[in-house]
């Protein structure tokens, strides 16, 4: 049995907390937030455990296995201590926002050999699984990705990592899985769309994206922090014989009110492969997205 603890208790840590009770070789054995109310709330919620100082759950030899769903911005934080105590880590992506500290600290990750996951879960969803089986044996030419959020709150996302960062992570990893392949070049509009908002706060509202993979495979992303239907996400593949639309693969009476409710599932499956593993998951996979990010965010300010 793998005993656990979630790092941050709002709602992808308050999925996490419950899918560890349902994994057979896991259990939840503490929380932490550095919110005292919602801490004993979860903690009696669950039924678990929790402290007011994070340093004596990280002392606690039986514990083995931290889930890292805390804002972004304190992943680096809590990933410096888990490794120093050499803690089994599930971290919600990405590790950092410091683009310049990257290598280090996945040289500490390494060398201190950590079991590490990021958490990449849409490729667990049920529809991108069924559209991936699809194209087996056949040759994907264009991808298009639209993704499209209503109630957008600006200093979320700023705390987040921005638009690339927090929006578009999971769908570059999902176009590179698709494709098979790593973008060689990177075109992004996002100035002319964005509201003075987003752009106060050096981030952006809406962008275009164009990307050139090196197995020639064309996508395209289209982001927006604005919709009047909900949140709104679509993936279609293109081939010379072939069409696939993410649209077939979802209820359509659904109106799904946050992303995480419309991929629920992935996220129990992704967290119970990793512990069914005696090696990473996803960690090379989240470390190249991550850069992928940071050219995106580049060709923004450029163009």
């Amino acid at each position: 049995m793998i005993k656990s603890c979630v790092i941050g208790l709002s709602k992808i840590g308050q999925i996490h907390c419950n899918n560890l009770k349902k994994i057979k070789n896991t259990s939840l054995n503490f929380v932490y937030d550095k919110n005292l109310t919602l801490r004993n709330k979860t903690a009696k919620k669950f039924k678990c455990q929790t402290s007011k100082n994070f340093e004596e759950i990280l002392k606690n030899k039986e514990i083995k296995l931290f889930i890292i769903a805390s804002p972004t911005t304190t992943h680096e934080y809590y990933l410096n201590k888990l490794i120093q105590y050499k803690k089994m880590i599930y971290c919600e992506k990405p590790i950092s926002l410091n683009a310049s500290k990257i290598n280090s600290l996945v040289k500490r990750i390494k060398s201190n050999r950590i079991k590490i996951c990021i958490g990449l879960n849409r490729r667990f969803s049920d529809a991108y699984i069924r559209m991936k089986k699809l194209i087996k044996n056949k040759k994907v030419k264009i991808i298009q990705i639209i993704s499209r959020s209503s109630n957008a709150n600006v200093q979320q996302s700023v705390r987040n990592g921005g638009l690339f960062m927090d929006k578009g992570f999971h769908f570059f990893d999902l176009a590179c899985w698709f494709a098979n392949s790593l973008p060689n070049k990177i075109i992004t509009i996002a100035n002319p769309l964005s509201t003075r908002e987003f752009l106060k706060n050096n981030d952006y509202s809406d962008a275009v994206i164009n990307m050139k993979l090196k197995n020639k495979v064309i996508v395209e992303y289209i982001f927006s922090r604005s919709s009047r239907l909900g949140h709104e996400e679509r993936i279609r593949l293109f081939g010379n014989s072939f069409k696939i639309d993410s649209d077939r693969f979802f209820k359509k009476s659904i109106i799904y009110k946050n992303f995480d409710i419309k991929h629920k599932e992935s996220y129990f499956k992704c967290l119970k492969k990793f512990t069914s593993l005696n090696k990473n998951l996803l960690f090379n996979e989240g470390i190249q997205t991550q850069k992928i990010c940071d050219e995106v965010l580049r060709s923004a300010r450029i163009n």
